[in-house]
């Protein structure tokens, strides 16, 4: 979801920009004494989702086989560039990825699980029973890089930065801990009960005029944070007040006061976005301006994590080094956990490339060492048969593992035909899925039935038949509404009948993209409908998906994958793909609109009783099912493709990108 509730999709499987397989010039290299994993990891249980994933590889080995060719660098082929690495404004797969090695949040999940999280800058938590309070006691032997301590007023600070700035980042605290309504009604984003907080400071608001008092508050904020001095008596009383979005409790205790009973909040907190940045680094570096990016953070970090950003070169790679003042490398082992240890490989170089033939040669020739893997990999399923092939090339799959990401053919219900929902059910009819899984997917590739990812709680509840191939139901339908179809055998169905030229639009460096888009309009075809391909970029994307949906330039017809921004099988996909709120980019890409879905499923993230719950999450997924508003066509087994002396690799759909500081050489 975006903004108000970010779309949950990340740019998958594309590629942008230069190739460049060697070492990243200027990336100092140097060797970190690092100690082995540790075999100890504390964890809370989180009473939600849990899974098991059994792993299962393929290689291809010689006798000898050449090893990494600097044992203290690795080097990531990612095909997707970064646009920011500042948590309050990055959000995309590979921006995720980078986040996650160099921010740390509160808690992360622990190692493999989804059930259960490692204590990162918090040592504990407690919530209250409605799942309305969390309560996080924090480490107080941890800091930054630069030294600076990390304490209750950074969480406090970095909260309020991200909501204040109302970038991409903003959205993972919408409805929690400030009114995403309000904000786009007044256009600033203000967490809840700052008001109040700053009047307890000895701010002074317009009390006559609502607007101008929005406007007053986002520039007293915006100061605060700007010159954010945590010793500051005035600052310390803004902390401190009891009822605003964040509480500053003590130097080591931070109280999250939620708007709306939310019980998965602890994986929200879990996301990149959540990261936190040294505000005196913020603050020296553009300070924080209302729903404005700081540019100097996109492209530079400060933080208490395991590795720090050396080098970024825009559209060419991001260069990870070793943080060589980890806090947690000095922590003693009864207070550490897997999720802490120290890196083992010193520089990581995330190199972006443009084409796929450029992502397996870098790891066909071992220029590369990795390429970025899932929840969102970085090559497309159609080139692991060749690769297994190579000697030294690893392919990881994980068959019986949970999967989150999947794809679909999305419909613009806001524009004619596709309005109608049985032209919909026509088209649904007309894929042969089987096909596209055999030609395409292979074993990477099962079938589902949205919105829900299969690998969550809730998916299908009423185990509805998954979409199916009937040529002969098809144009069935398409007779029906009266359409002319041109049929390959030479047969003219309705002949006075109303003439259809369509348009699929797909992301042209994709294979499996390309691929499907030519199946698609074969298959279509085969129905008497004709269908003209549109190959874009994902730039080209973006910009089409912002525009209204009733717009000449947005896709009647797209090619789309999504994969949940945190998992809440809920709101990061029933909703968000469901509730004419988020049409659009936002998530509902098919701008679904029916007023019945939007009324149960606006309240529904929310929703206490689990059984009233439950049996609104059924009836809304039937009724999506029956408005066919997206065309499922498969989701993607999770997979990665690594050089095979690469160790320490793990799955995780909670932890997005791989996590480097588990990662060694065999």
């Amino acid at each position: 979801m975006l903004l108000t509730s970010r779309r949950a999709v990340t740019r998958v499987q594309a590629g942008l920009l230069v190739v460049v397989l060697v070492a990243a010039a200027g990336a100092a290299i140097y060797f970190v004494s690092v100690s082995g994993p540790s075999k100890s990891s504390s964890s809370t249980n989180t009473g939600t989702t849990s899974s098991t994933s059994s792993t299962s590889s393929t290689s291809s080995t010689t006798s000898t086989l050449p090893g990494p060719k600097n044992s203290s660098q690795l080097i990531e082929l990612s095909n997707q560039p970064t646009s920011s690495i500042d948590p309050a404004s990055g959000f995309f797969a590979e921006e995720d990825e980078v986040m996650t090695n160099t921010y740390q949040t509160l808690l992360m999940f622990n190692y493999t699980s989804v059930s259960t999280f490692a204590s990162i800058l918090a040592k504990n938590w407690t919530w209250n029973p409605g799942f309305t309070s969390y309560t996080f006691n924090l480490r107080t032997n941890a800091w930054f890089m630069n030294g600076h301590p990390f304490n209750a007023s950074v969480v406090w600070f970095n909260v309020y930065r991200t909501i204040l700035m109302q970038q991409i980042g903003a959205f993972y605290f919408t409805s929690t801990l400030y009114n995403g309504t309000t904000a786009f009604a007044t256009g600033n984003a203000l967490p809840d009960g700052l008001a109040g907080a700053l009047k307890a400071g000895g701010y002074v608001l317009s009390s006559s005029n609502a607007t101008l008092a929005t406007k007053q508050a986002a520039t007293d904020l915006s100061l605060v944070l700007s010159k954010f001095k945590s010793s500051n008596a005035t600052i310390q009383k803004i902390m401190s007040y009891p009822n605003q979005a964040v509480v500053v409790a003590s130097n080591s205790q931070v109280v999250f006061n939620l708007e709306n009973s939310y019980r998965f909040f602890l994986q929200v907190m879990a996301v990149p976005g959540a990261g936190m940045v040294d505000p005196a680094f913020v603050d020296v570096n553009g300070g924080v301006q209302p729903n404005t990016q700081n540019a100097y953070v996109n492209t530079h970090t400060m933080s208490t994590a395991p590795y720090y950003v050396k080098n970024y070169v825009a559209s060419e790679f991001v260069t990870m080094q070793a943080n060589p003042n980890y806090w947690a490398a000095k922590l003693p082992q009864a207070e550490t956990n897997v999720m802490l240890i120290p890196p083992h490989i010193p520089t990581i170089v995330v190199q972006f490339v443009t084409q796929s033939s450029s992502l397996v040669q870098g790891i066909t020739s071992n220029q590369a060492a990795l390429l970025q893997g899932p929840p969102i990999p970085a090559i497309s399923p159609t080139f692991l048969p060749s690769l297994s092939s190579v000697p030294g090339v690893k392919i990881n799959s994980l068959p019986n593992a949970p999967t989150f990401n999947f794809l679909m053919i999305t419909l613009d219900t806001q524009k004619y035909p596709y309005n109608i929902t049985n032209f919909r059910w026509a088209l649904s009819y007309a894929i042969n899925y089987s096909q596209i899984f055999s030609s395409v997917a292979g074993p990477y590739g099962k079938p589902y039935l949205g919105p829900i990812s299969p690998g969550l709680p809730y998916y299908n509840p009423e185990n509805l038949p998954v979409y199916s191939f009937s040529r002969d139901a098809s144009i069935k339908l398409l007779k029906n509404l009266g359409f002319n179809l041109n049929l390959p055998n030479g047969t003219v169905v309705n002949p006075n009948g109303k003439k259809l030229s369509l348009t699929l639009s797909y992301v042209t460096s994709d294979e499996a993209q390309v691929k499907i888009a030519q199946l698609v309009q074969s298959m279509l075809g085969n129905v008497g409908l004709s269908v003209t391909l549109n190959g874009i970029t994902i730039p080209t994307e973006t910009t089409e998906l912002s525009q209204p949906a009733t717009a000449s330039s947005y896709p009647e017809m797209l090619l789309w994958y999504w994969y949940p921004s945190w998992l809440d099988p809920v709101y990061q996909d029933l909703v968000t793909q469901s509730n004419s709120v988020y049409c659009g980019i936002s998530g509902n890409i098919a701008c679904l609109s029916n007023s019945t879905i939007d009324s149960l499923t606006t309240p529904l993230p929310f929703q206490t009783d689990l059984t009233q719950y439950g049996a609104t999450v059924n009836k809304v997924y039937r009724m999506v099912y029956q408005q066919v508003p997206d065309i499922w066509l498969y989701a993607t087994v999770p997979f990665w493709v690594q050089r095979s002396y690469v160790t320490g690799l793990i799955y995780n759909p909670g932890i997005l990108g791989t996590y480097f500081p588990l990662v060694s050489y065999a």
